[in-house]
């Protein structure tokens, strides 16, 4: 492990975007490479950690206890939800499935959900999620990019609401690619957004 100082100091303060790209359900890469999809209209990504609680055991004797041992908690997957400030048929079809609607000149106009069947073989992709980073001074120095190797997603919830604007959700489950050793989410200081949130 380096002892090098973290020059970069990654205070992170919003996000710029996410960008889902599909891999196969081994968690290779697709062959052609998949097109990178951007979603620049997101206002929150929430990012929760699923864990398992490790087994304890206690040993008693004599009405006390003598020993009491407990296994390390495990963090096995990593549950985001997704809002997207807009109606992006696309984006939900590549993050969850189901099929683009298109009008008589196929122009996207909507979308339909995948059926029980079609849920069965869910598409699997690798997320980025990008925030702004920002030095001790205020300055912008990159930007804070989360990665997500291994994801699949269903539609989520929405709230119809009156005088308010819908915010779709999209909730995606991240494991750990079964194809690398890598674990399940990784962060990193970059200096520049993908061409996909440009």
């Amino acid at each position: 492990m380096s002892t090098q100082p973290q020059v970069k100091k990654g205070y992170v303060r919003g996000v710029r975007g996410v960008v889902a790209t599909a891999i196969n359900a081994d968690g290779t890469e697709k062959t052609p490479a998949a097109t990178p999809y951007g979603i620049r209209t997101s206002p929150q990504v929430a990012v929760s950690v699923v864990q398992e609680g490790g087994a304890s055991t206690v040993l008693r004797g004599g009405d006390k206890i003598l020993a009491y041992v407990k296994d390390p908690d495990t963090v096995v997957a990593v549950n985001l939800t997704l809002q997207n400030a807009r109606l992006d048929a696309a984006a939900i079809a590549t993050l969850a499935g189901g099929t683009l609607i298109a009008d008589g000149t196929s122009v996207i106009v909507g979308w339909r959900a995948p059926t029980i069947e079609a849920q069965q073989n869910p598409p699997y992709f690798r997320a980025e999620v990008y925030g702004e980073s920002y030095g001790t001074s205020g300055q912008v120095e990159g930007y804070a990019k989360y990665t997500f190797g291994f994801c699949r997603a269903t539609f989520g919830n929405e709230t119809l609401q009156d005088k308010a604007f819908v915010i779709p959700e999209i909730k995606v489950e991240c494991f750990e690619n079964p194809s690398t050793s890598l674990g399940v989410y990784s962060k990193e200081i970059v200096a520049t957004l993908p061409t996909e949130l440009s």
